[in-house]
């Protein structure tokens, strides 16, 4: 048991040693920060940039789609011509039995 114990204590000392055998100076810390912070900011305006173009061009697209819309139409049954307007009928005449006579008589 103890001699188990004292492997795994030797293994555990030997990866921290050689975990911690290079050593990072103050500076290839900043450059490092600074240049995951470019990367970044390069990441973000590429993104901008690209859903700015996409919004034009679906813009563009849209107005295009909405001109050629406008003078095809897609209704391929046409209209059925308005009826013609039926004649007026025939009706006969019927003699006036009414005699009307003049209110005033002139002379």
């Amino acid at each position: 048991m103890r001699r188990c114990l004292l492997h795994i204590i030797l293994i555990g000392s030997y990866m921290i040693i050689s975990s911690c055998a290079k050593e990072v100076t103050q500076e290839e810390l900043i450059k490092e920060a600074v240049q995951l912070k470019l990367t970044q900011w390069k990441e973000s305006q590429l993104k901008e940039c690209r859903d700015l173009a996409y919004l034009k061009a679906s813009e563009y697209v849209d107005s295009i789609m909405l001109v050629t819309s406008l003078d095809n139409k897609l209704d391929t049954i046409p209209k059925p011509a308005k009826p013609i307007k039926p004649g007026k009928p025939a009706f006969k005449e019927k003699p006036d039995s009414v005699v009307v006579d003049p209110i005033y008589k002139k002379g």
